[in-house]
């Protein structure tokens, strides 16, 4: 039964992906790409939690919470960076 639910939560995933990728290809401006960008480390990372149940293993959950916290930042930077501040301050 899990096996069939993370299935279509992956096929969910990847067919949300698709329009994120085209996005980042193809966005009308910085902050759309941006967005996109953080949508698609989003879905990389359930990817990875998916598959990580699937398998019974708690090893990647270490790398999911770095992908989070790097996503968050870099978004918060560009963010800054688009508004015209520094991206550090």
């Amino acid at each position: 039964m899990i096996e069939t639910v993370a299935l279509s939560c992956l096929f969910v995933l990847g067919f949300s992906m698709v329009p994120a990728l085209y996005r980042v290809v193809r966005g009308p401006s910085v902050a759309d790409r941006v967005v996109a960008a953080d949508h698609l480390t989003t879905c990389i990372m359930a990817v990875v939690v998916v598959a990580s149940i699937v398998a019974s293993s708690r090893v990647y959950f270490d790398a999911v919470m770095a992908m989070a916290i790097l996503g968050f930042f870099g978004t918060v930077a560009v963010a800054r960076y688009l508004l015209g501040g520094r991206p550090i301050d």
